[in-house]
């Protein structure tokens, strides 16, 4: 077996603010971990909550891995165990109370695991961090939710650079709309937008994810236009409720019906990848290389993620879009 393994902070200067973990235990499991970045911008003995939310998943899916009971990789106990370690988390930090009433202070994961078993590997997606087997077969939960907040900074994106703002300017609009929504202006938002744009960007922009999202309530796609990241989408976080709706691992319930859980038998799969959504695209081949040359063109094409890859961040001067992991297990 042959394991490559490569991860790197959005911000490459600062190795420290990666929100990302990863985790190999050869013979039990491999994992990609990555941290959700805090809405509220609370640090716990000088770590972001994405960064402890991190490395507690981490460390809860190693224990769980090395447990000789655990041998039936049970995807429900795995989110048990970890619950568990989240809220011992909040505890030691003295929010515990706080998290339970206010969402926006929980800390959150996602989890891409792949777990050996006897003869078998078994794959657990919680969240949209992703996994690719063999090459081709592609595993990923994506509800499109983030598809409907990227859509309001695609649209402020084009609509301040029609006004002749500067691409400083585009971001500055583009990150206001998508974290506090459309339903009302945000000072950021001037003087490239007053009500009347803004209610007109909004029109346009349900419009086009009513299209995209024939599937999703009309009530649904205006919650989270309206909302943005900072009031909509916590809505959608693990309930069940909603086609957008999403899994994390927070310390309180992750319903099993956001969770995807794949069998393999061993002899049946040659090559592993497991990724974070810090990477836009696939890679060509199961390799490093491939994955890392795959990011550059992205950045190339696309470096503000509002054409080929929309999402509610894109790279700037100072750092990229996203952090992002990448494990690749070739097995000879």
């Amino acid at each position: 077996m042959w394991i490559e393994a490569f991860t790197e902070a959005k911000t490459p200067d600062d190795a420290s603010s990666n929100e990302d973990q990863l985790l190999i235990l050869p013979g039990r499991g491999y994992a990609v971990i990555d941290g959700v970045s805090a809405r509220t911008g609370h640090r716990y003995d000088g770590l972001t909550a994405g960064q402890v939310a991190a490395r507690t998943v981490q460390q809860a899916t190693a224990s769980f891995l090395l447990d000789p009971s655990a041998t039936a990789l049970d995807p429900a106990e795995l989110i048990q165990r970890i619950a568990h370690a989240i809220r011992d988390a909040y505890q030691r930090h003295g929010i515990l109370s706080l998290a339970r009433q206010e969402p926006a202070r929980r800390f959150g994961a996602t989890l891409a695991l792949a777990a050996e078993g006897d003869g078998f590997w078994r794959f657990i997606l919680i969240g949209d961090s992703g996994v690719r087997l063999n090459g081709s077969e592609l595993w990923r939960n994506d509800t499109g939710l983030d598809q409907v907040t990227a859509s309001l900074r695609q649209a402020a994106y084009r609509l301040v650079a029609n006004a002749g703002g500067t691409p400083d300017d585009q971001v500055l609009v583009g990150r206001a709309c998508v974290f506090h929504g459309a339903a009302q202006l945000h000072p950021d938002m001037r003087p490239w937008l007053d009500e009347a744009l803004l209610q007109e960007m909004r029109a346009g922009c349900l419009t086009a994810c009513r299209s995209r999202f024939p599937n999703v309530p009309v009530s649904d796609i205006e919650r989270l236009l309206d909302g943005g990241i900072l009031s909509g989408q916590g809505d959608f976080q693990n309930n069940t409720a909603s086609p957008l709706s999403y899994a994390v691992l927070d310390g309180f319930e992750t319903p099993m019906a956001l969770v995807q859980v794949i069998d393999r038998e061993h002899t049946t799969v040659s090559s592993i990848e497991l990724f974070t959504d810090g990477y836009f695209a696939m890679a060509e081949t199961p390799s490093i290389k491939a994955w890392e040359a795959s990011f550059r063109e992205v950045e190339r094409s696309d470096p503000d993620k509002i054409d080929r890859y929309p999402s509610p961040k894109g790279s700037t001067a100072s750092g990229y879009a996203d952090d992002r992991t990448v494990i690749v297990i070739h097995r000879q």
